[in-house]
């Protein structure tokens, strides 16, 4: 009796294997499941981060680490905060001072008096200039209060201010400096030049000082605008 040849069976193909997730993937899934390393804490203790030292630290010890840093960066950003506020506090009440002698002062006089006096007490401004428009303001010999004529050299050199009322600071050129503060007894390296009643255009008020950086064009111009609005209704009094 002869052998008979075994049929051969052929065995299907299995499913294809499954490509290993990519980077992105692996970040995403981290990110939707943020619980995964906690509920795998082996997982957690065996994973190694490389320092720049080339020192190997645990994730957990890496974890605190950047913790800690973030925490150091909002202790800091906290006391920039607390230390604007108190600035911010101090200032209010400064203007609070300047807006009681301005109040109490009994003439145009007496008030670039108290004006100048607030200034270099309370805000560190050395000079300070405030000039009316002379078709309001009759009278040339108050001192302190500079008649500002149509043709007049301040109001050419300060054309673009009269033209558009916008708040102007920073370095000051000397030659504008001789001409608001030809008195100063140090050279004015920068200035703030506030209209006074920008609507009416009463005039303007210039402050001063020696400190090149004391006026910057990007500064805050809330403080600016508040002094000149209390300058402003207190030379007004006076006027009418």
């Amino acid at each position: 009796m002869g052998d008979v040849d075994a049929e051969e069976t052929e065995i299907p193909p299995g499913p294809p294997a499954a490509a290993a997730p990519g980077e992105e993937q692996v970040v995403a899934y981290l990110l939707a499941h943020p619980a995964l390393l906690t509920q795998h804490p082996k997982l957690l203790e065996t994973l190694e981060l490389k320092h720049a030292a080339g020192s190997a630290v645990s994730l957990i010890e890496r974890q605190v680490e950047l913790l800690r840093n973030k925490n150091n960066r909002l202790e800091a950003r906290i006391e920039r905060l607390i230390d604007t506020a108190r600035a911010n506090e101090r200032r209010a009440e400064n203007v609070l001072r300047l807006a009681r002698s301005l109040i109490r002062a009994p003439s145009l006089a007496s008030i670039v008096a108290a004006l100048r006096q607030s200034m270099r007490d309370d805000f560190d401004v050395d000079e300070v200039f405030v000039g009316v428009n002379a078709a309001g303001f009759k009278r040339h010999d108050i001192e302190g209060v500079v008649p500002l004529e149509a043709a007049g050299p301040i109001v050419r050199a300060y054309d673009n201010f009269i033209r558009t009322r916008l708040i102007e600071c920073g370095p000051l050129a000397e030659e504008r400096a001789r001409l608001l503060f030809p008195k100063a007894a140090q050279p004015i390296r920068s200035a703030a030049v506030v209209p006074l009643e920008k609507e009416k255009n009463l005039g303007m008020l210039a402050l001063g000082s020696r400190d090149a950086e004391r006026f910057q064009p990007r500064q805050g111009k809330l403080f600016l605008e508040m002094c000149a609005e209390l300058v402003a209704a207190a030379v007004r009094a006076r006027l009418t």
